[in-house]
């Protein structure tokens, strides 16, 4: 009976034995799985957070090159606007220059001028001359440098000075109106005077 509860004990022990040896490869297991799994989750995490910064500095940089337009468009505009008063500034005495030459000896000139080229341009009688009311007072010089029959009117769109003609039956009309020249070299200006937004 001692051989028989000797090999039961020895029996027992190995079954302990086995059991301790199953508990610790399964707590190995447990172990390794929970490691496993919280570096999966680590991942996980560290991926998440990282797709979260991307989207954060994607909307970041979004939202700085919006501003960024925006600041551009305003100094764009204000700059436009700058422009714009400076060309009205350089119009405006120009504008006051030219008045100042209607007032000058040169001017009865530059009306008889003009009025010699419209009759090499119309070529005969029947031209209506265009001028403005103070400009009244040159008609028979305009006449004679004319040298054609023609018709005078008042025109109260001329504000600076100079002349327009046409000739209802050639259907010509010719415009050389201190007033047309100056806005002519509006587009002129804005080419040439060094002030081009880019």
């Amino acid at each position: 009976m001692a051989d028989i509860d000797g090999k039961t004990d020895k029996f027992s022990a190995a079954i302990n034995h086995y059991a301790e040896e199953q508990r610790r490869k399964i707590e190995q297991d447990i172990q390794e799985y929970k490691e496993k799994e919280l570096q999966k989750a680590e991942m996980k995490v560290l991926e998440e957070c990282y797709q979260l910064i991307q989207s954060e500095l994607a909307q970041m940089r979004a939202k700085i090159a919006h501003e960024n337009a925006i600041r551009e468009i305003e100094s764009r505009r204000k700059v436009l606007q700058r422009r714009n008063e400076i060309t009205a500034e350089v119009f405006e005495k120009v504008k006051q220059n030219l008045k100042a030459f209607t007032e000058k000896e040169a001017y009865p000139a530059f009306l008889q001028k003009t009025a010699a080229n419209f009759a090499k341009t119309f070529g005969r009688p029947g031209v209506v001359i265009r001028l403005r009311a103070a400009d009244a007072k040159y008609e028979s010089l305009i006449r004679d440098a004319f040298g054609f029959d023609c018709t005078f009117m008042e025109d109260n769109s001329i504000e600076i000075g100079g002349l327009k003609a046409s000739h209802p039956e050639m259907g010509i009309f010719a415009d050389e109106t201190l007033d047309t020249l100056m806005t002519n070299q509006y587009d002129w200006f804005e080419a040439n005077s060094g002030m081009a937004i880019l």
